[in-house]
């Protein structure tokens, strides 16, 4: 059997199958059933990988100029956003509506060295005043020092994050400032993006309705522009830096 007629079999067998119709012909080898896990499957394929996961997640978001860091208490984390404001003499924070960010409490804690942070709150729901809100926000974006953010999941095998787009969490945050941060906690980093795109639509992950979004993100490192002549130019369109900072709690829940 040539080449051509091997891959139009292949064709019709697909066809088949998707029509109901009948199987494979006697000596022509199955199509493989490719059924996605469930969220649940995946939580505990996962779990016992987690330290494998954090590793690899290192190496990889490294390897793409991205900045890691594992910190074992809140106050760890808190610490760390707060160096890096110093670090980079910022002026203002943006940052995402996140219950993660809130337990740092890092608002307080930026605010005393005088820096200014700013939610980045969901516009109003008068039409007339949002238009004008969402410039605001972004002119706010726009001067903004650094964007602090969480995530949804991280991806270990490229060192990837998925943001949703929702009320309060706006892509610019993770998009305009020259310095993007993400806190997540070590049970958000899956293997692949299958296994992101599973727990993205986990129907019972709490407040999934909520979550539904137009709009998912997938950062894997600084921002990278290249031109013509393949000249590679990093924070041009976007972060100079990404900051990806790891809870690792013992006492941590699975999301």
């Amino acid at each position: 059997m040539s080449t051509q007629e091997a891959f139009l079999s292949r064709i019709r067998r697909a066809l088949q199958v998707q029509a109901g119709g009948s199987h494979a012909a006697q000596g022509e080898p199955a199509l493989p059933a490719s059924v996605p896990e469930s969220a649940e499957v995946v939580r505990a394929r996962l779990r016992p990988q987690r330290a494998a996961l954090v590793a690899r997640l290192q190496d990889e978001l490294r390897a793409v100029g991205g900045q890691v860091v594992r910190v074992e208490s809140v106050a760890e984390a808190t610490q760390y956003v707060t160096q890096l404001a110093r670090q980079y003499e910022a002026e203002l924070v943006v940052r995402w509506d996140d219950a993660l960010l809130e337990m740092l409490e890092v608002d307080a804690a930026l605010q005393e060295q005088g820096v200014d942070v700013s939610p980045a709150a969901p516009p109003l729901e008068d039409s007339a005043a949002m238009a004008e809100q969402r410039q605001q926000l972004r002119d706010l974006l726009a001067r903004a020092d650094i964007g602090l953010s969480g995530a949804d999941f991280v991806i270990a095998e490229t060192g990837t994050l998925a943001l949703s787009t929702l009320p309060g969490q706006m892509r610019g945050v993770s998009l305009l400032p020259p310095v993007h941060v993400a806190v997540v906690k070590h049970s958000q980093i899956v293997e692949s993006m299958a296994d992101c795109l599973a727990m993205l639509q986990d129907e019972g992950r709490a407040g999934l309705q909520d979550r539904l979004t137009s709009c998912v993100s997938f950062i894997t490192g600084p921002s990278r522009t290249g031109d013509i002549e393949l000249s590679l130019t990093v924070g041009v369109h976007g972060p100079g830096e990404l900051h990806l900072v790891i809870l690792d709690d013992p006492s941590d829940t699975e999301i």
